[in-house]
C-alpha cells in the first residue's frame, strides 16, 4: 500500500533546462514496481526496441515506434455513446491477474481515525484505489490508476478522480511524469473508470502552447490543431482548481461530448519556455467522437497524441510522417470552430455564475 498525506506533495519541479531532481517516494515507489513487474515478464513485450524522434518544425512532435502496443493490446470495446453503463460482464480491472496489481494508493485521511491499514481491514471493507501496470505499456513507467475499483464506475471524470489525478502529480519530482484520461467516444478501450500515467523524458508541445483566458481561471489553447481548455495549478489552491475543471467536464459530460484530460509540468501561463516559474497544467480537449472500435493507420489521436506525444504503429509511418501530417491528423477530430465558440460561451457563463454565488455566500 502506498498511502501519503499533502507533506509530500512537491509543488515545483526543475524545468527541462535544469538538472534532474531526486526521485520522490511516490517515484521510488512506482518505478521499483513496475521494473519488478518487467523482470518476472507480467508485460506483453518490453520496450527495449522502442525507437524516438523529434519531427523537425515549430511544435517538435516527440514521435515513438511502438509496433507491439498496435497489435498485442487487449482488444478494444465497442462504444458506441458516453453515457454507456458499465457492464460487469465485459472486460474490467476486477478480471486482471493478481500480479498485474503493483500497490494500493490513497492517502492518509482515506483511511478512517488515522488507523493501521491491518486494523482497518478488520473493521470495514476498505475501498481499494488500485495501481496497476499497463501489460501493453507505451513507455517506461506506463500504468493505470483505478479508484474504487470494486464500484464499477463507468469511464468517466469525477471530481474525486480529477483530486486523485491531481495529487498523483504532485507526488513526483520527475518532471516527464504524466496523467492522462480519455473518455468514452474519446478512444477509451475499457468502460471501467481509469486515469494513464507514464513517464518520458521529453518535453512537449503542450507544455509551453501560449493561451488566452476565457474567464477567471479558465483559458482556451491557441495555435494547437485541436481546441481545448487549459487551467493551472498557480494562484489558487488544489480544491479551487479540481472544482473549476470539474464543472467543465462534467458540463461537457452533460452535452455528450468527447474528451481527452492531460495533467502535467509547465511554466506558469505567460512566462518564457525556460522560466523557473513553473505549475501543474491541465488541458481538456473537447473533441469529435469516435463510436465502435476504431483503430488508425498511423496513430490514434487519443490523450497521449493530443499532448505531443505520438504512438506510431507502423515503422513506415514513424520514418515518413511530418509536422504538418500530425496537425492534420489531430485537427481532423478537433471541435469545430463555431461549435467550439458556443461551447465556450457556455462555458463562460457557468464559471461566470459560479463565481458571483461565491461573491455573495462570502
Amino acid at each position: 500500500m502506498f498511502s501519503y498525506s499533502a507533506s509530500d506533495f512537491i509543488y515545483c519541479v526543475p524545468g527541462w533546462n535544469d538538472g534532474d531532481a531526486n526521485h520522490s517516494k511516490f517515484d521510488k515507489a512506482l518505478m521499483s514496481a513496475w521494473d519488478i513487474s518487467m523482470e518476472k515478464g507480467h508485460f506483453r513485450y518490453s520496450l527495449e526496441d522502442l525507437k524516438t524522434r523529434i519531427l523537425p518544425g515549430t511544435k517538435q512532435y516527440v514521435a515513438q515506434l511502438n509496433i507491439k502496443r498496435g497489435t498485442d493490446r487487449r482488444k478494444p470495446q465497442s462504444i458506441m455513446n458516453l453515457t454507456q453503463p458499465y457492464n460487469p460482464q465485459l472486460f474490467n480491472f476486477t478480471k486482471i491477474k493478481e500480479e498485474e496489481i503493483m500497490f494500493d494508493f490513497c492517502s492518509d485521511g482515506d483511511i478512517p481515525n488515522g488507523e493501521p491499514e491491518e486494523i482497518v481491514n478488520k473493521k470495514v471493507k476498505r475501498q481499494r484505489n488500485i495501481m496497476v501496470i499497463n501489460v501493453s505499456p507505451l513507455g517506461y513507467g506506463h500504468c493505470l490508476f483505478i479508484p474504487d475499483v470494486d464500484a464499477g464506475i463507468p469511464q468517466m471524470i469525477t471530481e474525486e478522480l480529477l483530486r486523485q489525478s491531481l495529487e498523483m502529480l504532485l507526488l513526483s519530482s520527475h518532471r516527464g511524469f504524466r496523467v492522462g484520461f480519455n473518455s468514452l467516444c474519446a478512444f477509451a478501450s475499457v468502460n471501467h473508470q481509469h486515469i494513464h500515467v507514464y513517464y518520458t523524458d521529453y518535453e512537449l508541445y503542450i507544455e509551453y502552447a501560449t493561451v488566452k483566458e476565457v474567464c477567471h481561471n479558465c483559458y482556451e489553447l491557441l495555435d494547437t490543431p485541436t481546441r481545448g481548455f487549459a487551467f493551472q495549478l498557480y494562484g489558487q489552491g488544489i480544491s479551487s482548481l479540481v472544482k473549476t475543471v470539474f464543472r467543465v467536464a462534467s458540463h461537457l459530460q452533460v452535452k455528450n461530448i468527447a474528451h481527452n484530460l492531460f495533467l502535467t509540468r509547465a511554466p506558469v501561463f505567460g512566462a518564457e519556455r525556460s522560466s523557473k516559474d513553473r505549475t501543474v497544467r491541465v488541458i481538456l480537449w473537447p473533441r469529435k467522437s469516435v463510436y465502435g472500435i476504431r483503430s488508425d493507420d498511423i496513430f490514434n489521436p487519443a490523450v497521449t497524441e493530443m499532448s505531443g506525444h505520438l504512438i506510431i504503429k507502423a515503422a513506415e509511418a514513424y520514418k515518413t510522417i511530418t509536422e504538418e501530417k500530425v496537425d492534420q491528423l489531430l485537427a481532423e477530430v478537433s471541435m469545430d470552430e463555431d461549435d467550439f465558440n458556443n461551447l465556450k460561451d457556455s462555458v463562460k457563463d457557468l464559471l461566470s455564475t459560479d463565481k458571483v454565488m461565491e461573491q455573495s455566500v462570502s
